[in-house]
């Protein structure tokens, strides 16, 4: 419900303990729901604050429905140059 109300381009995610396998899959899940009800498909960026194997775990299982609702996880992130060019890389360990 606070991911179809709380509409944003930017989430954070966390947990008060990265050993207690926060964010919960139910608070992830429920950002697939919440967008997939919004009229737009604006872009979404979900920022965790540290890997987890609960994160791996859903990114895998469900990146197809991130990429058909436009949400993007930056797990970890830099810039990548080549040929002149920079652009925004991010990185997610499997």
């Amino acid at each position: 419900e606070f991911f179809k109300r709380v509409r944003s381009s930017y989430y954070v995610v966390s947990g008060n303990d990265s050993a207690a396998d926060e964010p919960s899959r139910a608070v992830l899940d429920s950002l697939l729901e919440g967008k997939a009800q919004w009229e737009t498909n604006m872009q979404v960026t979900l920022i965790p604050t540290h890997d987890s194997e609960v994160m791996r775990e859903w990114y895998q299982e469900t990146h197809e429905k991130q990429q058909e609702l436009n949400i993007m996880v930056l797990a970890s992130s830099s810039t990548v140059v080549m040929q002149d060019e920079s652009f925004p890389a991010c990185k997610i360990e499997l």
